[in-house]
């Protein structure tokens, strides 16, 4: 009430009022209001009319007071002073009084005795409401949808209600009356400058007056900034895997002041728990999805995203940068080639196995096994390896040979499957040759022997026929005359 600051001036004069006996005081005037009723509601208008008995002695003023604790004092000549004010609560109401003061005889102010006493009995403020929104937290996230809602008591008299941000009644917003007895307000895509404290209250119509409650304990709601984007890593980190080997995807949220959620995706679409046998673990603020072993044709375009429990309501925030990973087929078979290609060879003859590869050229490992053991390997770019055994025996080359290969992708060797079995047999040199030879040389011996007998004949037949001649005697007088080498 605002003549309350006329109290320090009303305590003033009583200082300096003259002390009496109530008998010598001033009569008591008369006090009456104006409306007469039996309850005052809130918003009503009283009137405290005071009226001062005749008397001699001129009138200073009049002094209004409640057992509230209000007084008032009003400077007037008048032996009539009406007061008037509007009834605000319940500290307006209970025992009212007036004075009034004159000048007495010894020219000092005197206060007159107090009238009777008026009830007014104020009806108070409608209960408060409670309110309430849709988060378990008065943190909120930039973007999110908040529903207040005001609940009253029950009651049957009608009712309209309001809300207010920092005791400003918030407008430009849905507002909807559920029942008689609760509002509900919705709030679409808050934002920072929406941070404040909140209210609700309503008016009840009486006596066809609306008379407002009191306001509802106020809820704090801190809207913050939505998350940034996570990240998402890949191992191996150059993005190319093998089929059958294990692809690693991480995703690390920007910060954990919330409860999180993660999702990975694969060109837009979300993975499935254990799709591809996958594994998921969630520490903090990071996940990772674990492929022990990589599907075939599962390379694409991965993703991830990021979800806040912001007071029981699932936030998502951005997803995150797309990574492009390779899944590659697992390296072909080879072909293993010999030379001799019927893989018969001979006792000290050399033995060529060639293992061929189709395909890029990468770095690659050529092993080559006889009968599964492990006997040659060379490292090498090419989409071939050979293997020479220089002289073949039947213990280093009769078996059964095969060759793979690993293929070096991103700093690991992947193995090929093996190449078909090759059968290597090693023979002996045959015998047959040496004896051809052999005879042939002894053949040419003899040949050579007859001719040299020959020969000799010829000179031996040459050397008795000039003997004869030169003796001129008889040949039958030699004893070798009847003998021919050439006839034997």
């Amino acid at each position: 009430m605002g003549a309350l600051c006329l109290v320090p001036l009303l305590a003033a004069l009583q200082t300096l009022l003259p002390r009496a006996s109530p008998a010598d005081l001033p009569l008591p005037p008369n006090i009456t209001v104006t409306p007469e009723k039996t309850e005052y509601l809130i918003g009503d208008t009283v009137s405290l009319r005071c009226v001062a008995p005749w008397t001699k002695e001129k009138i200073q003023g009049f002094q209004f007071s409640g057992t509230s604790g209000w007084a008032v004092d009003v400077r007037t000549t008048k032996r009539t002073y009406t007061y008037r004010f509007n009834i605000t609560g319940p500290k307006d109401g209970g025992a009212h009084a007036c004075t009034y003061t004159v000048i007495n005889r010894l020219r000092r102010p005197l206060r007159s005795q107090e009238s009777r006493s008026i009830i007014l009995s104020v009806r108070d403020h409608p209960p408060q409401p409670t309110l309430t929104f849709n988060s378990s937290t008065s943190v909120v996230i930039e973007g999110q949808t908040l529903v207040f809602l005001c609940k009253a008591p029950a009651g049957d008299a009608e009712r309209r209600f309001r809300f207010y941000k920092e005791k400003v009644k918030v407008i430009n917003v849905n507002e909807l009356i559920l029942r008689e007895n609760e509002a509900q307000l919705q709030v679409v895509e808050i934002n920072q400058n929406f941070s404040g404290n909140f209210t609700c209250g309503y008016e009840e119509k009486t006596e066809g007056r609306w008379i407002p409650s009191y306001p509802s304990q106020a809820v704090q709601v801190l809207v913050k900034e939505p998350a940034s984007a996570p990240t998402l890593g890949a191992d191996p980190p150059t993005r190319v895997v093998s089929e059958n080997y294990p692809l690693r995807l991480t995703c690390e949220a920007s910060r954990d002041e919330f409860g999180l959620r993660f999702r990975f995706y694969r060109n837009g679409v979300e993975i499935p728990p254990g799709q591809g046998g996958s594994k998921t673990k969630n520490v903090g603020n990071f996940s990772e999805i674990l492929f022990p072993r990589s599907p075939g044709k599962f390379g694409g375009t991965f993703s991830c995203g990021v979800e806040e429990n912001v007071g029981g309501t699932w936030v998502p925030s951005p997803r995150s940068e797309g990574v492009d990973v390779t899944v590659k087929d697992l390296p072909s078979q080879p072909a293993l080639l010999l030379d001799p290609p019927s893989g018969e060879v001979t006792d000290g003859d050399p033995l060529i196995l060639t293992c061929v590869v189709n395909g890029s050229i990468s770095q690659r490992k050529f092993y080559f096994y006889k009968d599964g053991d492990e006997q040659f390997s060379e490292t090498t770019t090419m989409g071939q390896s050979l293997f020479n055994v220089p002289v073949a025996t039947t213990a280093l080359t009769t078996g059964d040979f095969t060759c793979r290969y690993e293929e070096k992708v991103n700093d690991q060797w992947i193995p090929s499957p093996f190449s078909q079995s090759m059968t290597v047999v090693t023979q002996a040199r045959s015998q047959l040759i040496p004896l051809v030879a052999g005879c042939a040389a002894g053949a040419a011996a003899l040949f050579l022997g007859f001719l040299l007998v020959v020969c000799l004949c010829r000179r031996w037949r040459g050397s008795a026929h000039w003997k004869g001649l030169h003796n001129k005697d008889d040949p039958s007088t030699y004893p070798m005359a009847n003998f021919n080498p050439c006839d034997m």
